[in-house]
């Protein structure tokens, strides 16, 4: 099995083998970050290194400082789905998401506690 890179920091990257995503440390520590139906579609890496998102079928964010790999899973509800095609960090705790339809809308998670 073949993991595909979705995005790499200095200390992280965030990969998936076909429909599983993870995490992965430099010192070797390893987080889930769910499964989703279809590949995940995109990533990003806090430009602190203290979260990840992974989006596709919905959103996780997860926690990269202590403790490592809390995670915590956005627009997934059944019925209530939404499918993200990109992503871009807006703030400290903050990003945008696209939607399948092209339009950017905002997630404000406040701090990482929230995760």
């Amino acid at each position: 099995m073949t993991n595909t890179e979705l995005v790499r920091s200095a200390r992280f990257i965030v990969q998936h083998e076909y429909e599983h995503a993870k995490v992965t440390a430099a010192d070797g520590r390893q987080a889930s970050l769910g499964e989703f139906y279809g590949d995940p579609a995109v990533a990003l890496i806090d430009i602190n290194e203290q979260w990840c998102a992974v989006a596709g079928e919905g959103l996780v964010l997860c926690r990269l400082g202590q403790p490592f790999g809390q995670c915590a899973a956005y627009f997934r509800e059944p019925g209530e789905t939404v499918w993200i095609t990109g992503l871009r960090q807006t703030g400290p705790f903050a990003l945008e998401w696209q939607g399948e339809d092209g339009a950017w809308s905002a997630l404000a998670f406040g701090t990482c506690e929230k995760l």
